[in-house]
């Protein structure tokens, strides 16, 4: 029997319940990676409405490449209550969603307090695509997928799931 629902707000609220395990209060930062800008944006918008239901005041700033300057622009004055990237203020319980590529560089990780890798594979018998070196790089040096707090499966951005990477 087929489901009826959309899986992408079960999904959502589920990742809200892992955020919300260990960052129950305060100004919280979460990055969502991916190599796909857009993609990682379209998530990252799911994800406010998610916290947005919950009552929580939330922001979401997408990022182009690099990063260069978020801890001090952004993330720095989101924390300490002064305006930030978006001109505003956030209140004491906020969530600042920062979406983009290549979000778990060592230069960055640190910065938030939770993390979301989005995977996306071609499907399967077609031809995967040639990642340019920056790519290759970034996946084989930072590997994301360890990095991150969570593992989505993307490839069906209406049907995520989420993938646990544990290696037993």
């Amino acid at each position: 029997m087929a489901s009826t629902e959309n899986p992408v707000p079960d999904l959502q609220r589920s990742l809200v319940a892992l955020l919300r395990q260990n960052n129950r209060a305060g100004r919280i930062v979460v990055a969502v990676d991916a190599l796909d800008q857009a993609a990682a944006t379209a998530f990252a918008d799911d994800l406010v409405t998610a916290i947005a239901e919950e009552g929580s005041a939330v922001f979401h700033v997408p990022l182009s490449d690099g990063t260069t300057g978020v801890r001090d622009t952004l993330v720095a004055p989101f924390r300490a209550g002064e305006p930030f990237a978006t001109g505003e203020v956030a209140p004491a319980d906020a969530v600042l969603i920062v979406s983009g590529r290549f979000l778990h560089a060592p230069e960055v990780r640190g910065l938030w307090n939770f993390s979301v890798w989005l995977e996306m594979n071609p499907p399967i018998g077609a031809p995967r695509p040639e990642l340019p070196d920056a790519e290759k790089h970034y996946l084989r040096t930072v590997r994301p997928k360890a990095a991150a707090s969570v593992i989505i499966e993307n490839s069906d951005p209406a049907h995520p799931v989420q993938v646990f990477g544990d290696f037993c």
